[in-house]
Order: structure tokens, then C-alpha cells, then sequence
């Protein structure tokens, strides 16, 4: 991962909530060894609220250069069974981004 995000590659990871298989805090303490060189700007983003359907908060995004990771609130390790509208959106936002980044 560190050598996709070194070149550009757009790098995108989610995670469940509630997933039992891969949790988010173990999620979150892999990105934090990252060796990339933004992540310590990635680290010091605020998360961004992400809202579906009736508008309330389903989850959550933060996004530094071509580093995203999902927080889906209220699903386990299938998040389009347990949040269809909201991972449809962010496949949405994968599939229409560039696949290298420019900045």
C-alpha cells in the first residue's frame, strides 16, 4: 500500500462498524503505521459525516490526496447488505475519481 500511495495510485479502504472479522480500530491502527509520506496530514484530518436516504449520518470519510478510508456506521463485514445507499455511494466515489492523483 505504501509504494500505490508513494506513486499516485488512489488508495481507498472501508470498514464496518460493526465487522467482527476486520475492526475498525484494527483497521485504523494499520493506516496509522503507514509509512507514506501525507499521512501524518491524513492523520491530523477531521473526519467528514456522510449522509444517505433520509439524511442522517451513515458514516463517515477522510480523505487526504489520494488516501480514503470509510467508517460505515451501522454495518458489519457486508456493507452493502447492511448500508446498500451509502455503498453504493462511495463505489460512486471510488469508480469517479481519477485513478492517479495529481496533487
Amino acid at each position: 500500500v505504501d509504494d500505490l500511495l508513494a506513486k499516485g495510485v488512489n488508495v481507498t479502504v472501508y470498514n464496518g462498524q460493526l465487522d467482527v472479522i476486520c475492526s475498525t480500530k484494527g483497521t485504523e491502527a494499520w493506516v496509522q503505521k503507514l509509512k507514506w509520506e501525507g499521512l501524518k496530514s491524513f492523520l491530523n484530518l477531521k473526519r467528514t459525516p456522510l449522509k444517505c436516504g433520509d439524511q442522517s449520518t451513515r458514516g463517515f470519510i477522510k480523505s487526504y490526496k489520494n488516501l480514503h478510508f470509510y467508517w460505515i456506521l451501522g454495518a458489519g463485514h457486508f456493507v452493502p447488505v447492511d448500508q446498500p445507499c451509502l455503498a453504493l455511494k462511495m463505489l460512486g466515489d471510488i469508480t469517479q475519481s481519477p485513478a492517479i492523483s495529481s496533487s
